[in-house]
């Protein structure tokens, strides 16, 4: 009996089990979450850094290039989460094996921390600054900023869908908002559009900016939320709408906001416009939608690597991360770091999620209490390995866009390696 009641509150949100048809959800409840998920003011900051480097119209397409590849990876896990209704974590257990799972599932978590903390940071600097809080009350502000976001994560899907139907209005409106008033700050749009950038950069380097800000979540998260998706139609639909709508929106108008006002720190640029209520509205929404998102989907990644509950693994990371923010990962540098990483690192991961599903499955997983699994495999990370030695080959070599090499190499030598070390999980 206490085992029975264990994993019943261990599985309230499907964590270590598919999603049954009846508790499957509507497009538009997908989107809301989806899109919330994507609206987040670091988006807003890609955008401001993209003006440091691209011309206007450049930024236009850089964004759009980069959101479309986003959404052709978002699209195909999409399926695999809708046709399986299963956590990304759940997932990987197919082609990483039952144990190893549990390692793969360690760093997505690890990697979405680093975005709840930056997220968590900024909100907290960006409030310290509007009421002119010196460096001990920014800290602490920080520090609950991490903590009071993730109590939608606590309580689930459910409560994160209500704050995405609350928040996404008023975030298309003020950042419309914020994009039209730098407009008249700079006098007419036709100084945005003849800006000339002070630092030049490629195209093909704004676009895996642009892949960076969600290559984790459409190759990884985007599964924890799509496999509530009625059909493959939902989930593909709301995933396009979510990146090629949502995030080039705010990574547009983060751009025009930066080329006004001449500044890349995006809490900067909204004080110095004046918006204060306006932006204090604009960034508790976005933030709260996706730092909600993002910590309930390391908690089910976490369930599937401990076996635990996931609201005390909730628990536990909220602590670590309002004590990270300390740091002030807020900065400007340290996200794009922490984006040029994510760009080279995470590509092949999605590529041997995908490699396995629609190559060597042929797009069909046997129902998971059913599947004949390994303990562990070598192939997937001989794939992970491989792939990132020729991404980082092919970027000394100027060649191409890493996350592009990154998921083609994984997905080309998947197989080949499946193959070799005969490890075919059926």
């Amino acid at each position: 009996m206490k085992t029975a009641t264990a994993s019943a509150q261990q599985n309230t949100d499907y964590e270590l089990s598919a999603v049954p048809a009846n508790q499957r959800k509507s497009f538009f409840s997908l989107t809301i979450v989806w899109t919330g998920f994507v609206f987040v003011i670091t988006s807003m900051m890609a955008g401001g850094g993209l003006a440091a480097g691209l011309n206007f119209k450049d930024i236009i397409l850089a964004t759009f290039l980069g959101n479309l590849f986003l959404s052709a990876i978002a699209i195909l896990v999409s399926v695999i989460a809708c046709k399986t209704g299963l956590t990304f974590a759940l997932i990987t257990r197919y082609s990483f094996g039952a144990k190893g799972t549990r390692l793969a599932s360690l760093f997505v978590p690890i990697i979405n921390l680093g975005w709840y903390t930056i997220q968590s940071a900024t909100y907290g600097h960006f409030i310290a600054q509007i009421f002119d809080f010196g460096p001990v009350a920014e800290g602490i502000t920080m520090m609950l900023s991490a903590l009071v976001m993730g109590v939608f994560a606590l309580i689930g899907i459910n409560a994160i869908t209500i704050l995405g139907y609350i928040a996404i209005p008023s975030i298309i409106f003020l950042s419309l908002a914020t994009a039209i008033k730098s407009v008249g700050v700079a006098g007419a749009f036709s100084v945005i559009t003849e800006f000339i950038p002070s630092d030049p950069m490629s195209i093909a380097g704004g676009t895996t900016v642009v892949i960076g800000t969600w290559i984790l979540s459409t190759a990884t998260c985007i599964a924890d939320i799509m496999r509530y998706a009625k059909n493959m139609k939902q989930a593909a639909l709301s995933a396009i709408v979510g990146l090629v709508g949502g995030n080039s929106l705010l990574v547009i108008c983060g751009a025009i906001a930066s080329i006004a006002v001449g500044n890349s720190d995006l809490t900067g640029v909204l004080l110095t416009l004046g918006l204060v209520v306006p932006s204090i509205i604009l960034m508790t929404t976005n933030i709260f939608t996706t730092n909600a998102s993002n910590i309930y989907s390391t908690s089910l990644n976490l369930s599937n690597a401990f076996h635990m509950d996931r609201k005390i693994l909730i628990s536990v990371i909220l602590v670590l991360s309002a004590l990270l923010t300390l740091t002030k990962p807020y900065q400007i540098d340290s996200l794009f770091t922490f984006l040029n990483v994510l760009g080279v690192i995470v590509p092949p991961l999605a590529g041997i999620i995908l490699s396995d599903f629609y190559i060597v499955h042929r797009g069909h997983y046997a129902p998971l209490d059913e599947a004949a699994l390994r303990d562990w495999t070598i192939s997937p990370w001989v794939t992970w390995a491989l792939s990132y030695g020729i991404v980082v080959l092919l970027e000394r070599m100027s060649f191409g866009l890493s996350s592009l090499n990154g998921i083609i190499a994984a997905i080309v030598l998947y197989p080949i390696l499946v193959k070799i070390f005969k490890e075919k999980q059926d």
